[in-house]
């Protein structure tokens, strides 16, 4: 069995002061020391060699063909032996179906960033979408502005080139409005 030690002095804490209800003090430096240890880790679970194939009429393991599978994936029905059988918490799986269930929440975040740059820059080339797309953009880059970032982390500078594009948009419509449409309008009515 392992041990704990105190984060301020590295004495060992005692087995006696795990798992309380409360802080004790550590036996070297006196600092409170609150200590939880999962069970798992005072009961390591005993480690199983997989038993051998025997005789034909058993099921071999999908990975391993000299392995007697133990359980088959609740997924994808493939054998299993104690090597490749992980627990989960809705029952047995494969390795391979156990990476595909745990894979969406690291791999596949939205890039907010990205939708939010392609909403101010796309909709340029007609030239009456970014009255609609730069109200949108500003929304993605402000509401997503601290949404966490995936795997590998990003800097920024896309949600910092969509808040000067669309300032630039705005400009250019206000400016638009401003000038150029009444310009059109304002002129003397011809005589009838």
């Amino acid at each position: 069995m392992g041990y704990v030690v105190c984060g301020a002095c590295s004495a060992r804490i005692p087995p006696t002061n795990w798992n309380q209800e409360f802080p004790l003090p550590c036996p070297m430096c006196s600092r409170e020391v609150w200590v939880t240890v999962f069970p798992v880790a005072l009961h390591p679970p005993k480690a199983g060699l997989p038993e051998q194939v025997v005789t034909g009429q058993e099921a071999s393991c999908y990975n391993h063909v000299n392995n007697r599978a133990v359980a088959a994936c609740d997924d994808c029905g493939r054998f299993l032996c104690a090597l490749c059988d992980v627990d989960a918490v809705g029952g047995h799986v494969c390795p391979a179906c156990f990476e595909r269930r745990e894979s969406p929440a690291l791999h596949e975040r939205v890039n907010y960033d990205s939708i939010a740059l392609a909403l101010v820059t796309l909709p340029m080339l007609l030239c009456w979408l970014p009255v609609f797309t730069t109200p949108a953009a500003l929304f993605f880059a402000f509401k997503f502005w601290n949404a966490p970032a995936l795997v590998m982390p990003r800097s920024k500078w896309r949600l910092w080139l969509t808040l000067l594009i669309a300032i630039l948009q705005i400009a250019v419509v206000i400016w638009f409005f401003a000038a150029v449409v009444p310009g059109s309008r304002g002129g003397a009515l011809p005589k009838e």
